[in-house]
């Protein structure tokens, strides 16, 4: 395996980061791992961690109506929105080492997963210590946010295209 220093490079969240700075956040990172099937992390729960995958492949689910995630009715109630693969360099539970809010989707394992947790105490202790690191971080954190807001812009856009067309018809 690539030294890890080396593979944590790729994430969209390090880059431009120095492998002195990659092995910082290691220092801080915690190395867990999920079996297949296992949920890594529940839509509506409050998130403090963030993850990076290093291994395996997860499904990002959504319930499709209000309430709690329900594994037992998944096909039914939950929709499957994509699915992340260590290969791309995933990271998720990114927006929870920015404030305590509830996860928007569920992480389901599709494999068995090892994944780098990082706490949000943690992040904003080593932020707060080193503040290049820091704002480095954040500034790629919010690239990353902004991107994926301009996609779920885009998908609204689509949807709502799609309903008005529909509703014309009836």
């Amino acid at each position: 395996m690539q030294d890890e220093a080396t593979l944590l490079k790729e994430p969209e969240i390090f880059r431009d980061l120095s492998a002195d700075q990659i092995r910082e956040i290691i220092n801080i990172a915690r190395r867990v791992s999920f079996p297949a099937g296992a949920i890594i992390m529940k839509e509506g729960d409050i998130g403090d961690t963030m993850y990076i995958m290093m291994e395996g492949t997860v499904e990002v689910v959504k319930s499709l109506i209000l309430g709690d995630f329900d594994d037992e009715q998944e096909t039914a109630n939950n929709k499957v929105f994509t699915r992340l693969d260590a290969s791309d360099h995933a990271v998720f539970g990114e927006i929870a080492l920015l404030e305590a809010q509830r996860r928007t989707a569920t992480i389901k394992a599709v494999t068995d997963c090892t994944l780098y947790e990082i706490r949000k105490d943690d992040f904003l202790n080593l932020a707060e210590s080193d503040c290049a690191l820091g704002y480095r971080i954040l500034l790629n954190l919010a690239r990353i946010v902004s991107t994926r807001l301009r996609k779920s812009d885009e998908e609204t856009v689509k949807l709502t295209t799609a309903l008005s067309i529909i509703l014309k018809e009836v």
